[in-house]
Order: C-alpha cells, then structure tokens, then sequence
C-alpha cells in the first residue's frame, strides 16, 4: 500500500494515483490526517464484492428470527402479510383482521 496521500494532491494529480492503485495497491486518501477514501483497482474492487458478505433480505432475516424462536412451521404467509402493509385500504375491511382492529379510538381521544 501507498503512502496516505491529501485530498488536494489526489485531486490535482489523479491519473498518477490511478495508475498507482492499478500497479502498487490502494491508495489511502486523507483529509485533514485522517484517511477518509482509498483509490483502488477495479481487480481489487471486484476482489472486495466477492469477498464481500452478501446482505440478507427482510423475508431472511425474518425467517431466520422465526427459527430462533422455534415459529418455522407455522406456515407464515409473508406474500400475504405484506402486501397488507402495502393495501392502504385494508385498515377498516370488513373482512380484515388488523392489529388495530380492536383499538378503542374515541377511548384514546378523552
């Protein structure tokens, strides 16, 4: 690895660091001393994504949540469970079951 160059001096000569992330490795780049961006290689960079752990969607994480506390066999409908996230109108269904079904409104409002 380079020696930690000024943001200024990268930005005035940035071909040359390119050519030195391509050639040497990263090149750190600091803002007032402290290292704040590096310039790397794309062969670094794609090194990096692969490497990198992939993130878990929300249905994973939840899944694996409802594994911890043994709910994995309850047949959970996540499709159905979101889109009545999404459904603006399905608060207030006749046929619907909402958590805010049973709240009393005109309780809260004395």
């Amino acid at each position: 690895m380079c020696n930690a160059v000024p943001v200024f001096q990268a930005k005035n000569r940035l071909p040359f660091y390119i050519h030195l992330a391509e050639t040497e490795g990263p090149v750190p780049i600091t803002r007032r001393n402290e290292v704040v961006a590096y310039i790397i290689s794309k062969e670094d960079f794609e090194e990096l994504k692969q490497s990198a752990p992939k993130e878990k969607s929300l249905v994973e994480c939840l899944q694996e949540r409802r594994r911890e506390y043994g709910l994995e066999d309850d047949d959970f409908d996540y499709t159905e469970y979101f889109d009545s996230l999404r459904d603006r109108n399905y608060f207030g269904r006749p046929d619907s079951e909402h958590i805010f079904d049973d709240f009393d409104y005109e309780e809260d409002e004395k």
